[in-house]
């Protein structure tokens, strides 16, 4: 579940960056690639999760489980909010709003998984597991803090530096998925 995850988000992040850029001429074009991808993440959950098989029985399994379940949740739902938004030319405040919550969101899952999954931690497999999945919540935060500042406030300086962190994080995220799946299948 987790690559595919990475792979979802990290392209509604690159698709949503193009749009902040100006790439897209209308913003209905982000709308329906966003809310694709948003309802396609959310297809995850039907698919089970590939972090089972390899969990040690012990603590913090079940913490792991439902931090990346909320992971996917979060971001699911801020893409579903940007294709509404920009289906229907809406005001990006609230969107900028609920980036506070997803950055903090964001945050704590990777405290949760940095911590836990550190030498001695209920994983089994070296640092590339703990490294991908302390990472990739690392620059999700980094985005979502800065789309924070960008939408919310209204900062016409962050415009730049919010679409390439989006478009550099959105690639970022998305080659952590696609090795994510790529490690499952072999």
């Amino acid at each position: 579940m987790e690559g595919i995850f990475f792979l979802l988000i990290g392209a509604a992040i690159f698709s949503q960056a193009g749009h902040v850029l100006g790439l897209y001429s209308e913003g209905r074009t982000i709308g329906v690639l966003s809310m694709s991808l948003g309802l396609l993440t959310l297809g995850t959950f039907m698919l089970g999760t590939a972090i089972a098989p390899t969990l040690i029985s012990g603590d913090g399994t079940a913490a792991l489980m439902t931090a990346l379940a909320a992971l996917v949740m979060l971001w699911a739902t801020y893409s579903l909010a940007v294709g509404a938004q920009s289906l229907w030319d809406m005001d990006t405040r609230p969107i900028g709003v609920y980036s506070f919550f997803l950055a903090i969101g964001s945050l704590v899952v990777f405290l949760i998984f940095a911590l836990s999954m550190a030498e001695g931690g209920v994983f089994e497999h070296g640092t590339g597991v703990w490294l991908a999945m302390s990472v990739v919540p690392l620059i999700l935060t980094i985005i979502s803090s800065i789309i924070f500042f960008h939408l919310t406030f209204q900062l016409q300086a962050l415009r730049l530096v919010s679409g390439w962190a989006m478009l550099l994080g959105g690639a970022v995220v998305g080659i952590v998925g696609l090795w994510g799946l790529a490690s499952a299948i072999t």
